[in-house]
């Protein structure tokens, strides 16, 4: 599957591609626009500051066992980062941890979901096994992101957080 498509939302233009290291900023700059819940449902708790290490963590990817995927908005090279959808092999597990972020105005517009087949085309591609995401149980929209994948998933509860898995051998 091609990672990089222009998809019209809502009349806008939104360019999902992976990321580069060149977007260090605007990866920064997103994480600063999301609002405090937004960033706690990310983070796990209310951070404020997005170092420069972290935005190049994000950035530098290899395709393989790390892919993170962009939507943006705005003029080629000026544009704005709306969302992130990442994962990260376990390699021991031979399982990638799937993570989201999209900004307030571009919730509920079908990006997550856009996101996420793609990471999971690239994963199977790649002949990893399966996804898992911890997140809290408030987190509906990521519960329900996850349990679109067309597979079995399963839900562990621990105090307020929860792991969702699937294999992509289980439909």
């Amino acid at each position: 599957m091609h990672l990089e498509e222009i998809l019209d939302l809502n009349g806008q233009q939104v360019t999902v591609r992976p990321a580069k290291p060149v977007d260090e900023r605007r990866i920064q700059e997103h994480f600063y626009s999301l609002d405090k819940d937004d960033v706690i449902a990310r983070f796990f708790h209310d951070k404020r500051s997005f170092d420069k290490d972290e935005a190049e963590g994000v950035s530098r990817i290899d395709y393989v066992k790390d892919l993170t995927l962009l939507a943006i908005v705005g003029e080629f090279g000026f544009g704005q980062v709306v969302a992130i959808g990442e994962y990260l092999l376990d390699s021991a597990t031979n399982h990638a941890e799937i993570a989201f972020s999209i900004n307030k105005p571009y919730q509920k517009m079908g990006l997550g979901k856009v996101l996420l087949r793609k990471l999971e085309s690239a994963a199977r591609e790649h002949g990893i096994a399966g996804f898992f995401a911890y997140t809290s149980a408030q987190n509906q929209g990521m519960i329900r992101l996850f349990k679109r994948l067309p597979y079995q998933v399963t839900t562990a509860f621990d105090g307020d957080m929860v792991t969702l898995r699937c294999r992509f051998s289980e439909p």
